[in-house]
């Protein structure tokens, strides 16, 4: 993947999440841009952000972009959906570094694949609710319709590791079973916890039902933003609490183990 930058110094990448859940995010990012030093944040005090108030979540993701931008971010990639969907526009007017969501860059995929112009969107209760991914779809393409369905266990399944189980695929069924019986061609992952689930959820719906990439479609919308002209320092890693069985999830979501975390408070 090419990077345009008229920048002179390497970016430096920062990425945040309510929790572990946007490390699948980073992933995508780190093989993209192998050169770039990246900053993740995940505010696990506060986990999960889809049960918070707009305001909680705006006021939390300000305190994060302000610190991230302290460590030398200069690109941020709010990679939590909820804080995308209620917080980015917020961020966007108040900070003039490029803040990315995954809300935007989910759409640019989905509208770019659907054929039936039918788009299902899986989300927690606050990203549904704030009908962002469907406002955004329909006022770019007003003949597609979009199916928003809440997935409110799917989070807690992944947290306690129960992904692979009886328990995620009666929940996925429960969820998911309609979806077979419309035209949607094309479903929005909107929670960064949703890929741990996609083995099970693709035993629910139908195989000719694309899944959108959300950390490509990140990667692809910040590729003219990002330079990198030399070899990135390493990487670091910042959470507000450290949560039950952490290095379990952080090497889940990542694929492999973080050697140095740092606890904060902000």
């Amino acid at each position: 993947m090419s990077n345009i930058s008229s920048n002179k110094t390497s970016s430096i990448i920062g990425v945040f999440d309510s929790g572990l859940g946007g490390l699948t995010i980073l992933n995508q990012l780190k093989s993209d841009y192998p050169n770039n030093q990246f900053i993740y944040f995940g505010d696990t005090a506060h986990l999960p952000y889809g049960t918070k108030s707009k305001e909680s979540i705006i006021q939390f993701c300000d305190n994060i972009v302000q610190f991230l931008i302290s460590k030398g971010a200069t690109i941020i990639v709010v990679a939590c959906h909820t804080a995308s969907a209620v917080a980015l526009n917020y961020l966007k007017k108040t900070y003039d570094i490029p803040i990315i969501g995954v809300v935007e860059s989910s759409i640019n995929g989905a509208i770019h694949q659907t054929i039936s112009n039918h788009i299902a969107v899986l989300g927690t209760h606050t990203t549904i609710t704030s009908h962002s991914y469907k406002n955004k779809i329909v006022s770019i393409a007003d003949n597609i319709i979009v199916d928003e369905i809440e997935c409110p266990l799917f989070v807690p399944i992944v947290e306690e590791g129960l992904e692979n189980t009886k328990i995620a695929l009666l929940t996925a069924e429960l969820y998911l079973d309609n979806i077979n019986n419309c035209n949607i061609d094309t479903v929005i992952l909107g929670c960064t916890h949703y890929p741990i689930l996609m083995n099970t959820i693709n035993k629910i719906i139908n195989p000719n039902i694309h899944i959108i990439n959300t950390g490509l479609s990140v990667s692809r919308d910040i590729q003219n933003l990002v330079c990198s002209l030399n070899p990135a320092n390493d990487d670091r890693y910042y959470v507000t609490d450290v949560p039950y069985r952490f290095n379990t999830l952080a090497s889940k979501f990542l694929k492999y183990p973080i050697n140095k975390i740092e606890h904060v408070q902000l």
